[in-house]
């Protein structure tokens, strides 16, 4: 039961970097407003309303998607100048990205005997990855957004497959790699 308990915490951590890494790619690049906000939350919540219904996204694609769709808003947020149009696109990347937050629940409760235990783990590292983005941003700036989302995606990965056991197949470290390319060529 620890390494289930160690899984659902890593991966709050995980929905925590990404979620606070998009708000303030966003807020440095199109708006610091309310409504950036807003757009990332709801944007988040409405991919994790389609995770818990959409059956066919598994832990390698939910995580490759919303890795790929983080590194792709980086790379909108650097290079498109600021506009209504961007925050829009990035609406629909943050969405790619919270549809393993709600998939990830559905996957995950047969695992536990109750569902207030993995909520209980999940939020805790989720306030972990908040708190460490908020000290890692400060303390390094923007590289930090582009190395903790692929740091905390690669962990996943890491401890899916081999602390935990679960079958993972081919197309992860394919993807992870691709996810790792970006983010070399995006810090140079």
């Amino acid at each position: 039961m620890i390494n289930r308990n160690l899984y659902a915490f890593v991966t709050g951590v995980h929905f925590g970097v990404l979620q606070i890494a998009y708000l303030l790619i966003l807020q440095l690049s199109i708006s610091s407003t309310y409504l950036t906000y807003m757009v990332i939350v709801m944007s988040w919540m409405v991919g994790a309303a389609v995770g818990l219904w959409w059956k066919r996204v598994h832990t390698e694609l939910g995580l490759c998607a919303g890795l790929v769709s983080y590194y792709l808003i980086y790379l909108l947020a650097a290079f498109a100048p600021p506009s209504r149009l961007t925050l829009l696109v990035s609406a629909l990347g943050v969405a790619i990205t919270g549809i393993w937050a709600g998939r990830f629940f559905i996957v995950m409760q047969p695992l536990f005997r109750r569902v207030d235990g993995m909520f209980f783990h999940e939020n805790n590292g989720f306030f972990v990855g908040v708190v460490t983005v908020f000290i890692g941003f400060t303390l390094t700036g923007l590289p930090f957004l582009l190395w903790a989302p692929l740091v905390t995606a690669t962990t996943l990965v890491v401890q899916a497959r081999w602390v935990t056991g679960m079958q993972l197949r081919w197309v992860t470290p394919v993807l992870l790699c691709m996810a790792c390319g970006l983010a070399v060529m995006l810090s140079t």
